[in-house]
Order: structure tokens, then C-alpha cells, then sequence
């Protein structure tokens, strides 16, 4: 043990960065108090540390489980090697959690599965009653030796009767039941234990110690989770409410049980978001309607099979009628939205044709097709017990499922919900393997408070933390976060002399502007300034990815450096990579991308790997129909203009903080973030009035901008270069 008392005992380094036993403090008092914490931390301020050791120790002095979680990959190896350096001098139990897609060996889905693993705890009971009548025929057979009592004789046949009727059950059940959980709930689970807790194992690891034994590293590491003292997992194991209650029933606790610390956690109302919107494709309507058709004579005859066709006809018709001219002809792969409610109006076209063919039908009143939609929901329920039994006893090899019920409950719902302005419906469609054109309805939330408030209502205390978090109260807003908080913000403590920011004057880069052909000269030669006055790699952000594109095309070949796209259908992985290598051999290349792409967060671009950034363009997101919805719900339900705010504004400038923060990740690190539009100029207010961006970052970051002329650009960077040689 490392002689350390209270929370500092789980602190593994010899010293503090500035302000972080401050942070440690305020965080710990507030646990104690169930605050939610609010923590916005530079790179330097040692974020992960400060909210982990005061949770380990709160957790651990109220039996409260502590539960890191966050959706970038990097962060998560982060973790696993903060927890290892904890463990080192604590006696701290750790798991580390993946899907169970992405730990499964036969990679079955879930509900397969759950089935499977049915069948497999009723051979292990078949068993044990195998073995049990073994032991009674021997019995019968030696009291019969002893006593030659007739009586004996039938009881012994009654025995071997019943032992071959289990015999053939435990076969047939063998068929159909998991070999990897069978091994895995006859074994020692004590010794996987020790093995697990003795070190932070990761789930690849938890995988290989599983498969050699035969058995399942999901199913090994449920049933170790109670013992778990912290838990590091994804956003979706704590934002999806059904998992989140699955991983509590395996640790066997309730909310309240949890302290939950969430890194970049200006990211989740994105992440909660895609986890309640609903969808249902035409595909799915017709194999309702066709599981109807095969039931017909059990089904209720309330007309489901009716209002199944009729949204199946409105979608096809709307989206046949609405192609203009040679849209249909680029209709590819990947689901193309097609607008079915104006974004601001929401007047939902689909909902109102239902509604009237389904009154035209004699349906009446929207509360009769409710009742139908239910009558059939119970019906699939009941056909989806039917499927599990016949799948569980081998009367059928595929586990089916009732589209019924699913088309059912969805319908219900968006007749609900699809003229609530916090939801927006939209048709998306897409090319089948066969090349034919079929539509999706989605159910898309604007504001999936739905998900987010209940649980900061019901965990002990939480932890939310990033570099750019602020500002708290819109967070606080946008997540339904209605408990006390306590918000903590620290700048960089890295010399100030090892970074420098330039916001450069170039006119701003307006869609209508960004073609002009002065526009064009004063950016391209600002980037050639830069990349030819930058001592090794440049990271260069584009407000698209066709403005990467582009400029791709302009800038390769000008300058005496490998150049790397960013793009969609590349892995961005390898061109990572490949970036990473040439920088940290001591060379230069420039790494071309976009601000929404994938590469602008949650990746280490340390010491050689990026000595500049490049953000050109304030680099709003496409303003499409989605967008348009999330504004108008925010300005429906906070009042007009914070929409914009809300929804465009403040995470475009979080993207391009997170962008600035991607170079100088050390305090001997140097490197220079370079802002390539004239409304981040500290005169831009005055020049572009509501424009402007420059006064929405915190006020300790806006007193770095430095206001150049994009002719002066080089010669900022060489001196600067030259200081740090």
C-alpha cells in the first residue's frame, strides 16, 4: 500500500498538476453532497485522475460502484492504464466492458442467445437429474442382489424408462444450448476470479483467457461484475436504458448504487439521441403484413392487416411522387432522407394521409386504430413466444421474430409522437441488394432529454468532464439536469510561450464568399505559408469534406510534403497512422480533414505527431432538414433564437476547441493553432456583428488570438519556430 490517506491513496502520481488538488477536493465534497459535476479541464489539467480517485474513494466508503465511461476508443485505453497504475498500489477490482457482439464466439445476436442460454441451464438441470437416477437405478439394483425382492424388478425398468427419456432430452437440448456457457457455468469461478482481479484485464484479454478453456468471455465476465469496484465501459452500456439496467442487475445494484463519470461528455446528448429515435423500413411492413396473412384465421380481426398496407402504400407513393428529376438515379447504398414535415411547421405528411385514408376505411377516431395497433401487439407477443418455444425445442434452426408487434408498437408511437415538436419524422430511402429503391420512416429526437433526465435523476452522483464543456448552463438545460451541481473550469497550465494562436484575417468564409477568387488565393496561401514554415506534421481542418476534397486537389504537389486525405470509405485509422509515422520519424506531412470528420477529437497528436492546426471556416454542420428540427424544437421549447445557439452555434465552436486542443498535449510540447477566417479576429464583432465567433470562447482562450494579416502568417511562425527549435 502507498501510505496515502483519504482519496489521494488512489492518486498514483508523485505530484499534482496545477489546480488539480483543488479539482480532487471540490469533486470529492460534491460526490458526498450527490451533486453533478460539471468538469471542464484542458489538456494538462489531468481530468481523468481528478475525477477517479475522490469517486474510488467516495465509492468506496458508501459501497457505491463507480462506473468511466466514454465513446472514443483512445479514451478508453486511457483508462484501462490509469486503473492499472492505481491497482498498482491499491486493491482496487476492475472490469472493463464490451458489447456482447463484440465478445460473443459464435456471434450470436441477442435474443438467440438469451434463448441458447435457456436451453443450456435446463441441460445442466436435465443433468443433475440424470445423474440423481443413475444413482437411484444403482441402488434399486444392489437391493435387489441383496434381497431378490420382484417389486424391485419394476422399479429398476421404471428407473431405465425414465433414465432413457432424459438421455434423449439432454441430447437434443445439447443441440440447441451454448457449449462456451456450458463450460463456462461448470467452471471454477473463483480461479477466473483471481485471474481477472489481479491485474485491469481487458476484454480481448478476458476473450483469449475464455477461448482457451472452451468457453464464453461475455458470459465469464457477467458473472464477475458484483465483485467490480470500478467498471470502464462504452456511452451505450449507461445512455441505453435497457442495458444500463442489465449491467445493474450484474453488479446487483440499483441507480442509486452508482457514481457515474462521463469524458467528453459534450458528446452525449449526440450519443442519447441516436439511442431514442425509432424507425421502421417498408422491408419489415411486409413481412408483418405477411405474418398476418399466415395467421389470419388467430388473428384479431380488428383491421390491422389494413393500416399495415396503408402506411405501406403512403410510403411508396410519397417517395415515387417526390424524386425530382434524375434523384432517383443517385439513390445508392447508404439511406437518403426525403422530407415528409417542414422542419419548423412539423406538418407530418405520412401521419396526415394515414390518418385520413384510415378514416376513409371506417376506422373512425385515431383511439380505435390505437386499440387495434394494441390487439395486434398482444397478438405478436404471443407469436413471439410461439418462435422461442419452437426454436428452444429444435422445431425450427432460425429464431424468428414478430414483425407484427414491432410494426404494431412502432405505429402507436409515431401516431403519438410525430407532431410533437421534440420529434421530427422523416422517409429515408435506400437501393436493396437487388438494386430496388425501398423506404424507412424515421422517428428522429431532437431533444432526447427522454433518456438523459431520468438517469441524472437516478444515479447517486455523476461526473461529467471535458475540455470543452461550457457553456454549463446549456448543458445543464439540454440534458434536463435539474439537481444541485458543482461546475469546475481550468485553462491549460502549459507555458504559454509553447503555443501560439493565430486568427487570421482572411474574409470570412461564407458559403455565397468562399469561391471568390481572392478568397481562394489569400487561404491557399496562407496554408502554403504554414506548411512550409511548420518545423514537422500540419493538421489542416476543412469546414467539409468537400472543401477537404478540394483543397486536396489545390495544395498536393505545391509544397515538398506526403499529403493525407481524410474521407469517407477510408479508413481513417491507417491514415492516422501513416500521419503519426512520418511525424514522429522527424518529418513533415499534412494531414487534410474535416471538422465533423472523426479525426478532429479524442486523438493524441503529441510531440512529433502535430506541430500546427489549421481550422479553415468556422465549419458549421450542414444545415439540412434534421438540423433545421433540432433548431426549431430548441427555439419551440427555450425560446427563439436559442435554436441556433443551441444547436449550431455552441458545438460548432466546441468542434473547433476540440480541434485547437488536438496539437501542444504536453507541458514540453510545443505547437501552433492557426484560425483562418476573419470572424475569430478579435475585431470581428465590430466588422461582422452577429457573425462573429470570436466572443463565444472563454474569455481565457480569446486573450491568446492573436490578429495577423494572412501576409504575416509566415513570419509569426517562424519566429515562433525558431524559439522552440
Amino acid at each position: 500500500m502507498n501510505g496515502k490517506s483519504g482519496y489521494m491513496k488512489y492518486f498514483p502520481k508523485e505530484k499534482c498538476y496545477p489546480h488539480q488538488q483543488e479539482a480532487m477536493d471540490k469533486i470529492h465534497t460534491s460526490l458526498i453532497n450527490k451533486d453533478i459535476i460539471l468538469f471542464e479541464g484542458a489538456c494538462g489539467t489531468g481530468k481523468t485522475l481528478s475525477a477517479l480517485a475522490p469517486s474510488l474513494n467516495v465509492g468506496k466508503q458508501l459501497s457505491k460502484t463507480v462506473i468511466i465511461a466514454t465513446n472514443v476508443h483512445q479514451q478508453m485505453v486511457q483508462f484501462i492504464n490509469e486503473a492499472r497504475d492505481i491497482k498498482q498500489s491499491n486493491d482496487l477490482k476492475v472490469a472493463v466492458v464490451k458489447g456482447k457482439t463484440a465478445m460473443c464466439p459464435n456471434e450470436t445476436d441477442y435474443e438467440e442467445c438469451r434463448l441458447k442460454r435457456e436451453n443450456t441451464f435446463e441441460l445442466l438441470e436435465t443433468e443433475r437429474e440424470l445423474t440423481l437416477k443413475k444413482q437411484e437405478m444403482r441402488s434399486a439394483l444392489e437391493n435387489y442382489k441383496r434381497s431378490r425382492d420382484p417389486a424391485l424388478v419394476a422399479l429398476r425398468d421404471a428407473l431405465s424408462k425414465e433414465l432413457d427419456v432424459a438421455e434423449e432430452k439432454a441430447k437434443e437440448l445439447r443441440k440447441r444450448s451454448c457449449n462456451h456457457l456450458y463450460e463456462v457455468l461448470r467452471y471454477d469461478g473463483e480461479t477466473f476470479r483471481q485471474w481477472l482481479f489481479e491485474d485491469v484485464r481487458t476484454p480481448e484479454e478476458v476473450n483469449d483467457y475464455a477461448f482457451q478453456k472452451g468457453m464464453c468471455g461475455y458470459e465469464l465476465l457477467k458473472r464477475e461484475l458484483k465483485y467490480a469496484e470500478l467498471v470502464i465501459c462504452n456511452f451505450h452500456h449507461v445512455l441505453n436504458s435497457d442495458i444500463f439496467m442489465t449491467v445493474l442487475n450484474w453488479l446487483e445494484k440499483e441507480p442509486h448504487d452508482v457514481i457515474v463519470i462521463f469524458d467528453e461528455a459534450h458528446n452525449i446528448e449526440s450519443a442519447a439521441r441516436s439511442h431514442s429515435s425509432i424507425t421502421i423500413t417498408e422491408h419489415t411492413l411486409e413481412k408483418a403484413i405477411a405474418e398476418i396473412e399466415a395467421n389470419i384465421d388467430q388473428m384479431p380481426d380488428g383491421g390491422a392487416h389494413n393500416l399495415f398496407r396503408m402506411l405501406q402504400s403512403i410510403i411508396q407513393e410519397i417517395y415515387n411522387s417526390r424524386f425530382k428529376f434524375g434523384e432517383k438515379e443517385r439513390v445508392g447504398r447508404h439511406w437518403y432522407d426525403m422530407r415528409i414535415s417542414d422542419p419548423y411547421e412539423r406538418n407530418d405528411m405520412v401521419r396526415g394521409k394515414f390518418l385520413k385514408l384510415a378514416k376513409g376505411a371506417g376506422f373512425g377516431e385515431e383511439t380505435q386504430i390505437q386499440k387495434v395497433l394494441s390487439e395486434a401487439s398482444a397478438f405478436g407477443a404471443m407469436l413471439d413466444e410461439n418462435y422461442r418455444e419452437q426454436y428452444k425445442k429444435g422445431l425450427s434452426g432460425v429464431l424468428k421474430r414478430s414483425h407484427i408487434k414491432y410494426t404494431a408498437d412502432f405505429l402507436s408511437s409515431y401516431l403519438v409522437l410525430s407532431n410533437n415538436l421534440n420529434y421530427y419524422p422523416i422517409l429515408n430511402v435506400r437501393r436493396d441488394l437487388n438494386d430496388e429503391i425501398y423506404g424507412r420512416i424515421e422517428l428522429f429526437t431532437c431533444i432526447p432529454k427522454n433518456v438523459t433526465e431520468p438517469l441524472f435523476d437516478s444515479i447517486f452522483s455523476a461526473v461529467l468532464m471535458s475540455a470543452t464543456l461550457r457553456p454549463f448552463d446549456m448543458i445543464k438545460t439540454t440534458l434536463g439536469i435539474g439537481r444541485p451541481t458543482c461546475e469546475i473550469a481550468y485553462a491549460t497550465s502549459f507555458p504559454e510561450d509553447k503555443r501560439l494562436t493565430l486568427s487570421v484575417s482572411v474574409p470570412p468564409l461564407f458559403a455565397k464568399t468562399r469561391d471568390d477568387p481572392q478568397t481562394l488565393q489569400a487561404v491557399e496561401e496562407v496554408m502554403l505559408d504554414a506548411i512550409e514554415q511548420t518545423k514537422g506534421n500540419i493538421i489542416i481542418f476543412f469546414q467539409s469534406s468537400f472543401e477537404a476534397r478540394r483543397y486536396y486537389n489545390k495544395l498536393q504537389g505545391k509544397v515538398n510534403a506526403p499529403f493525407l486525405l481524410d474521407e469517407v470509405g477510408v479508413s481513417s485509422q491507417e491514415v492516422r497512422e501513416d500521419f503519426f509515422r512520418i511525424g514522429e520519424a522527424g518529418g513533415k506531412a499534412v494531414l487534410v480533414s474535416y471538422l465533423w470528420g472523426t479525426l478532429s477529437e479524442g486523438i493524441d497528436y503529441r510531440d512529433g505527431r502535430g506541430r500546427t492546426v489549421i481550422i479553415v471556416g468556422v465549419g458549421y454542420p450542414a444545415l439540412n432538414d434534421r438540423m433545421n428540427a433540432v433548431e426549431s424544437a430548441y427555439d419551440h421549447m427555450f425560446g427563439y433564437g436559442a435554436g441556433w445557439e443551441y444547436a449550431v452555434q455552441v458545438p460548432t465552436i466546441r468542434k473547433i476547441r476540440q480541434a485547437m486542443g488536438r496539437v501542444v498535449r504536453s507541458p514540453h510540447d510545443h505547437g501552433a493553432r492557426i484560425l483562418l477566417d476573419g470572424r475569430f479576429t478579435s475585431n470581428a464583432p465590430k466588422k461582422f456583428g452577429k457573425f462573429s465567433v470570436f466572443e463565444i470562447f472563454p474569455p481565457e482562450e480569446r486573450e491568446e488570438f492573436i490578429d495577423v494579416e494572412p501576409d504575416k502568417v509566415k513570419y509569426s511562425l517562424m519566429n515562433f519556430f525558431q524559439d522552440n527549435a
